[in-house]
């Protein structure tokens, strides 16, 4: 059997690929736990410096959650699902390595959760994204109902999350949903530039930036400064530090390390 997650390296990108085309990419539980080993795989490669998601194929990123194994399930039973998908998505959201989405086309429910976990999001002209939990008579239950909140304000999201409308890339972008958006032939040579530009970076700088910017956001600001201000500091103390400031001086690209 196909794996429902596909992994790709290149470089130090890691391209992980959705692969159930002839289920619109729809998250199921094998999915899950896919995405589940193939991020702590990554978490521990110190090669792997950035993380792209995207769905095989053109007409989907991810239509949602498998509703054929969902509408056999008891209460206990998705409550138990959403622990370990909601777990799954904090694991991307905190990687420490950025994580881009890539959104090829239809994005919906557990999909556009797993695209709101991602740090970026770059989407084809052709994308569709929204959460019609709603008019099934359910809600997000992945972390859809809380990181929209954060991402675009309450009134908005309670638009989306209420009427179950989806919405363009257009749309999306003008909401802060997205970072850019392109034409759908050229999504993943814009994402691969993004991506090796990241790759770039000195790793720990990215994985102290992250951590500032996400611990900060749900904190006070006198505590997010103070995160802010132990955050710089400490990157002061790493040889990448010390890279980048020789690199300018010399005139040549930096080498980082990690370190």
């Amino acid at each position: 059997m196909a794996n429902s997650v596909i992994m790709d390296l290149e470089g130090n990108v890691a391209y992980l690929t959705i692969n159930r085309p002839e289920a619109m990419n729809s998250l199921n539980e094998n999915a899950l736990a896919e995405l589940d080993k193939y991020f702590y795989d990554i978490a521990a490669n110190n090669e792997v410096r950035v993380v792209v998601l995207t769905g095989a194929g053109l007409k989907a990123f991810s239509a949602g959650a498998d509703l054929k194994e969902l509408e056999s399930k008891s209460s206990a039973a998705m409550l138990s699902l959403s622990e370990r998908a909601q777990a799954l998505y904090q694991r991307i959201e905190g990687s420490g390595k950025p994580v881009i989405a890539a959104v090829n086309g239809l994005s919906l429910g557990a999909g556009f959760e797993l695209c709101l976990a991602a740090n970026l999001r770059i989407m084809a002209d052709t994308a569709r994204v929204g959460f019609p939990e709603i008019t099934l008579g359910a809600i997000p239950g992945y972390g859809g109902t809380q990181r929209l909140v954060r991402a675009i304000g309450q009134s908005s999201a309670l638009e989306m999350l209420l009427c179950g409308d989806l919405i363009s890339a257009s749309r999306a972008y003008e909401l802060g949903l997205a970072n850019q958006v392109v034409p759908q032939d050229e999504l993943m040579k814009k994402v691969k530039v993004l991506a090796q530009r990241l790759a770039g970076f000195s790793p720990l700088a990215m994985r102290v930036l992250l951590q500032v910017v996400y611990l900060g956001k749900e904190s006070p600001l006198q505590t997010g400064l103070a995160l802010e201000r132990m955050g710089v500091a400490a990157l002061f103390a790493s040889n990448d530090l010390r890279e980048g400031i020789a690199a300018f001086r010399e005139k040549r690209s930096p080498s980082f390390r990690g370190h």
